[in-house]
């Protein structure tokens, strides 16, 4: 593609950012899409976009849609990106528990035509101050997830995190699709309608653990895993279900036949994986029992992905309970391996409080892929 530079430069005075109007967003989703549309055709992906504005994680203004154009052209989109609002739980040892909301960054874009401009760090940094100013409430922080690697947004305001990961991989699809299984009888699928109240049930727990404090100087951070924010997830992977295989989507997640150890997870087409959205139980991290649920929860997702021939099962932040139970499942299939490694290339976790606080102190609990938007 052949890029055309404006004949006349831009500067701050001569461009607009603004909340987009319903034809700026759909022209911003036309221009990402060349980049993003894939394995979709441009025409889905928009009719996805469009689709996952409407959810109840986006809709009624909970997702804004940001863009710059030429203050002389409104209809030419220089830049573009979107935020979403969130639930957000925060504990420091001076004012304890709070719950308060916070923004998540995502589809940041600039017009091929106009890049190598500063157009990105210019929306950014308006973004920052609408972040910033008046009329926010109790918006605390934005997060957003690079991929274009840790120093362009530090340097922006939005410094990185630790970006831990397991996966578990299969050798070959037909011999994970014709294993047998370590812990029959031991889980079964969850289907769509029962995951709120689990969720629910999540969100109570995890204020729980923030209610009860730290013990130690820090602040720490978490963004709710609600039904909203998982509910978003199941939308947008039915979505390409539906328009790549014409397949409804059944299992969204495995329980332990206890009722006390749980997953839900993501189909991701594009990447070829399934990525464990959430995963929680209510024993003791140090009990045995643990780490078996685990390893059947994240053995039954091996099943599953395979059953939609995607090779490998994906789990952000694993903890050492994490770690455990995915070397367990390796060690009963020897036609699974896991690796475990850092995220440098794409998804890499940043964040920033509202003003531009120092985040040397902050420690970002759960950030696992439900966060991801």
């Amino acid at each position: 593609m052949t890029v055309q530079q404006p004949s006349n430069p831009l500067t701050p005075s001569s461009t607009v950012f603004t909340l987009a109007s319903p034809s700026q967003r759909t022209a911003s989703w036309q221009l990402n899409g060349a980049s993003w549309a894939t394995p979709m055709s441009l025409s889905a992906y928009v009719a996805r976009e469009t689709h996952l504005s409407a959810q109840a994680l986006t809709n009624d203004g909970l997702c804004k849609y940001w863009v710059v154009h030429p203050a002389s052209d409104p209809d030419t989109i220089i830049a573009a990106c979107e935020s979403a609002r969130k639930d957000v739980l925060i504990w420091d040892r001076d004012a304890g528990f709070r719950r308060a909301t916070g923004y998540a960054i995502a589809s940041v874009f600039t017009n091929p035509s106009y890049r190598r401009l500063g157009m990105a760090s210019f929306l950014l940094r308006e973004l920052q101050e609408w972040f910033d100013g008046p009329g926010r409430g109790d918006a605390e922080c934005s997060a957003l997830y690079s991929d274009i690697g840790r120093d362009y947004y530090g340097r922006l305001g939005w410094p990185s995190f630790c970006s831990w990961q397991g996966t578990l991989v299969a050798q070959s699809i037909d011999a994970v699709k014709g294993m047998k299984v370590s812990y029959p009888g031991r889980t079964r699928y969850l289907a769509t309608d029962e995951i709120s109240v689990l969720c629910d049930q999540d969100v109570a727990l995890l204020e729980q653990k923030f209610k009860a404090g730290f013990g130690d100087d820090k602040t720490h951070v978490a963004f709710a895993p609600t039904w909203a924010q998982v509910a978003w997830h199941f939308a947008r992977c039915q979505f390409m279900a539906g328009e790549m295989f014409g397949r409804e989507i059944e299992r969204r997640g495995v329980i332990t036949t206890s009722g006390k150890s749980w997953a839900y997870f993501d189909h991701d087409f594009r990447e070829n994986k399934i990525k464990i959205l959430r995963i929680v139980s209510l024993h003791d991290e140090t009990s045995p029992e643990t780490d078996e649920e685990i390893a059947a929860l994240l053995e039954a997702a091996m099943v599953e992905a395979a059953e939609w021939n995607l090779p490998k099962v994906l789990v952000w932040d694993p903890d050492r309970v994490y770690e455990k139970a995915m070397k367990m499942v390796t060690d009963k299939h020897k036609e699974i391996d896991v690796v475990f490694d850092s995220r440098e290339d794409g998804s890499i976790p940043s964040f920033r409080w509202r003003g531009g606080a120092d985040c040397g102190n902050t420690v970002w609990e759960e950030n696992h892929y439900y966060c991801w938007c």
